[in-house]
């Protein structure tokens, strides 16, 4: 196999995606960014730890009017564009100067 052949071959096996447990060394774990909930014990064995278990808070939403969805037929809103000019003149800075002039 030339050098070229295996440049192209490393090219389109980097395109296949990211590093997996497949294709990387024995002890490789890449794992899903999930947060572990407890510790595993010298038998094997897991110990749930009641501090790491993620509390959700939800409000009471009982007689809250709206609904969860917002409809694709929703008016667009286009919020007036901003320019470096606008951005200076409302700053405090500047009304401080023209006051001091």
């Amino acid at each position: 196999m030339s050098l070229l052949q295996s440049v192209v071959r490393g090219f389109l096996r980097g395109a296949q995606g990211g590093m997996t447990s497949k294709r990387g060394r024995r002890g490789f774990y890449k794992g899903r960014g999930a947060k572990s909930t407890g510790k595993k014990t010298k038998r094997g064995g897991f110990i749930v730890q009641q501090h790491k278990i993620p509390e959700l808070m939800v409000p009471d939403l009982t007689g809250f009017e709206l609904k969860p969805y917002v409809s694709h037929k929703a008016l667009k809103i286009n919020p007036p564009i901003v320019t470096a000019a606008d951005l200076i003149s409302g700053l405090p800075i500047s009304q401080e100067k023209s006051a001091i002039e």
